[in-house]
């Protein structure tokens, strides 16, 4: 008997936690729906302004027409993206730069330390 009452207070723990998950109040079931809705309004306002933007100078002649305005637009990305690899490589360098720059400057550093030992710690002269 008392193996039945645990069967069945685990079977009506599991319901009660199950209820409690999928239980969403009605008030903040509808402001997070509304939180969706904007941002699902936002992505199809973006998705139209590219769509504009990306076929607005398509114009359907023919297919040779699309093909060449097709190859031009795809020309016009490859100079984009050469223009990023070309930022990149400037910023490598200058970081290259500033790492040689830093080096000379911790050379100089401790030319400047061993310089003050030796001023404040002399040598002593040999006599001949």
């Amino acid at each position: 008997m008392k193996k039945y009452y645990i069967e069945l207070g685990a079977i009506v723990v599991a319901l009660l936690m199950m209820s409690t998950v999928t239980a969403v109040p009605q008030t903040h079931g509808k402001v997070v729906m509304d939180i969706v809705d904007e941002i699902e309004q936002k992505k199809d306002v973006l998705e139209e302004k590219l769509t504009e933007i990306f076929l607005d100078d398509l114009k359907l002649g023919g297919i040779i027409d699309f093909l060449i305005q097709l190859i031009i637009l795809i020309i016009q990305l490859v100079m984009k993206i050469i223009e990023i690899v070309q930022g990149i490589m400037g910023l490598i360098n200058l970081i290259q730069n500033l790492i040689a720059a830093l080096t000379t400057l911790f050379q100089l550093v401790q030319s400047l330390i061993e310089l003050i030992q030796d001023i404040f710690n002399p040598e002593p002269l040999l006599d001949f």
